[in-house]
């Protein structure tokens, strides 16, 4: 009997304080959350004026803070509006808990509050909720409402971008080269060749390979053979630029007759001694005196002095280089230059992609791109063989970058970027990457800087940008 009466009593209670007047409990004034430093500051004022409990009456108001999606809360310090008996007796008789604050219903400058808490990770998406309890002298605090005051979003929003691909233009003649060393060796003081002079046949045959590869590519035209001879430093050097020309001379005349070629592609050079060459097998050797050697070779004496020079002072040695070394030294560097011819067919660009695709100008991948949907894996297969076959053209690097971003992968994608130029597309991309990468101020600079030179792609996604990061983050439900 006596626990149906004391709820007839809290019944009671809270349809007295309606019948009182205080139709609305929470009367807020103003509100302003706001996220800072990594704190969450909640700042309110209660318009107690409007607050009428009755004399012996209070009402507690408790701000929590709620997450959404989690079952994380916390309460913040309690606000008690409190009518004139109840404000009195609570100041006679001390009896608040410590941080609790106190107020009088009716007064007529309303309250001030402030909270602030540590920001946290389950905050990024919550309510901010008003408990409101009435209570009395003698019985326990009544539930009425929960208020809703502010809900608070600061999750961005993804920004999927539009990505900006652009044409591949070079059409320049794709040229090639092929090259190589032959080791012949000459009758000594003797300049012309002896295909079946010890190693000669061997060392010749290199060099018709090298020519036969492209001859037989009905695909290629050479434009220029360039054959330069070696002489190593041993002997005079006026007689080895005489051996080193005359050499060269006849080598290059034996290719051009067994292959008839014109003169005009046939070009020849010659280096007298190869002290550069030299200077390389020394630095791999493991002589006793070998940084002596090297700064003699270093050095700017004459020719014939250094040769001199370190036989005199370093005997051993010299002995060792004159057998092991300078053999080595007398060669003929071969290069062939050719071109290959433009194709027209795109059934025929797409066969030569499959079989050897560094045949194809950056037009050609171009074209055989745009029959495919974009980003189909078809198409982002065409330019990233592009971008691999050309490392240094910028349009074919600002592709695999919307590429790589396209698949997440951001790190990648900067360092194509770095090579993609200075182009408003090139601009315009760098700010979606800063956009993925979360860098929201940077990606709508760089989006600017595009626009103003007239990208209207960077135009319409800098104001959806700047739209998303306008966006407001907190939507209150009293007091604004």
């Amino acid at each position: 009997m006596k626990k149906y009466i004391l709820l007839y009593a809290l019944f009671a209670v809270v349809c007295a304080f309606s019948a009182a007047g205080a139709v609305s409990l929470l009367k807020v004034s103003s509100v302003d959350v706001a996220r800072h430093d990594g704190r969450l500051r909640i700042d309110m004022e209660f318009d107690t004026q409007s607050i009428r409990p009755g004399r012996d009456r209070e009402v507690v108001f408790t701000p929590v803070i709620r997450s959404i999606g989690t079952a994380d809360s916390i309460e913040l310090a309690q606000v008690r509006i409190c009518g004139r008996n109840r404000y009195y007796s609570h100041l006679r008789n001390d009896d608040l808990e410590p941080g609790e604050r106190i107020y009088e219903a009716g007064r007529s400058d309303g309250v001030e509050y402030h909270a602030a808490v540590d920001f946290e990770p389950w905050m990024e998406r919550c309510t901010i909720d008003m408990r409101e309890e009435v209570a009395n002298c003698c019985d326990p605090a009544i539930p009425t409402a929960d208020s809703p005051v502010a809900e608070l979003n600061y999750v961005p929003e993804p920004f999927v971008p539009e990505f900006r691909f652009v044409a591949l233009t070079g059409d320049s003649i794709v040229e090639r080269t092929a090259e190589g060393k032959a080791f012949i060796d000459f009758v000594v003081n003797r300049t012309e060749i002896k295909p079946d002079y010890r190693g000669n046949r061997k060392e010749i045959a290199s060099i018709i390979e090298s020519i036969d590869f492209v001859k037989n590519d009905p695909d290629a035209t050479i434009t220029r053979i360039t054959i330069k001879g070696f002489a190593s430093p041993e002997g005079s050097y006026s007689n080895n630029v005489r051996l080193a020309m005359g050499r060269t001379a006849s080598l290059k005349e034996y290719v051009r007759e067994h292959y008839n070629f014109p003169s005009e592609i046939m070009w020849t050079d010659y280096e007298p001694e190869d002290w550069e060459g030299f200077r390389a097998r020394m630095l791999e050797s493991d002589y006793p005196h070998r940084d002596e050697i090297i700064a003699m070779i270093d050095s700017d004496m004459e020719p014939d002095a250094k040769d001199a020079a370190i036989r005199r002072k370093y005997p051993q040695e010299y002995k060792h280089i004159l057998e092991n070394i300078y053999p080595g030294l007398r060669h003929s560097d071969y290069t062939v230059k050719y071109a290959i011819r433009t194709f027209v067919d795109i059934d025929e660009l797409k066969a030569v992609f499959a079989t050897d695709p560094g045949k194809l100008r950056p037009v050609d991948f171009q074209r055989i791109a745009a029959t495919y949907p974009q980003g189909s894996p078809e198409y982002c297969a065409t330019y990233l063989k592009a971008a691999e076959i050309y490392p240094h053209d910028a349009q074919a690097a600002l592709n695999v970058a919307n590429i790589m971003m396209a698949e997440g992968k951001l790190d990648s994608a900067a360092e194509y970027l770095h090579r993609a130029g200075d182009t408003p597309e090139a601009v315009y991309s760098r700010g979606v990457l800063a956009a993925l990468k979360g860098d929201m101020e940077r990606a709508s600079a760089l989006m600017g800087q595009a626009s103003a030179a007239g990208l209207d792609i960077a135009t319409s996604e800098k104001a959806r940008l700047d739209a998303q990061r306008n966006r407001p983050t907190v939507k209150y439900f009293v007091g604004k």
